[in-house]
C-alpha cells in the first residue's frame, strides 16, 4: 500500500493583542478569540432591526423592571474583556 504525505507550509502567527482591535477598520466589529483577530462588517440593516427589538422587549422587564426582576443592565454590542478574549455580542445583559 502506498501513501502520499502531504506537507503544509507552517506560518508563524502571533498571540491577538488589543492593539489588534484598536487598530480595525472602523467600518469592522473586531473580537479575538484564544488569541485570533477576527473581524466582521457591522450588522446589516435586517440584523440591527431583529437586535434592537429583542433589545426592546428583553428591556422593559430586566433593565427596567417592568413586568419583571429589573436590576439589568441590558446594553448593545458592548466590548467584553473575558480573561484574553474580546467579545461583541449584539446584545449583552
Amino acid at each position: 500500500m502506498m501513501t502520499s504525505h502531504s506537507t503544509k507550509a507552517e506560518t508563524v502567527s502571533r498571540w491577538a493583542a488589543y492593539q489588534d482591535v484598536l487598530d480595525a477598520p472602523p467600518h469592522k466589529v473586531a473580537e479575538i478569540v484564544e488569541g485570533t483577530l477576527y473581524t466582521h462588517p457591522r450588522p446589516a440593516l435586517h440584523h440591527a432591526i431583529a437586535s434592537s427589538v429583542l433589545g426592546t422587549r428583553i428591556c422593559a422587564p430586566f433593565h427596567v423592571g417592568d413586568g419583571g426582576s429589573g436590576g439589568w443592565w441590558i446594553i448593545d454590542e458592548p466590548e467584553l474583556h473575558l480573561g484574553e478574549d474580546i467579545l461583541v455580542p449584539d446584545i449583552a445583559g
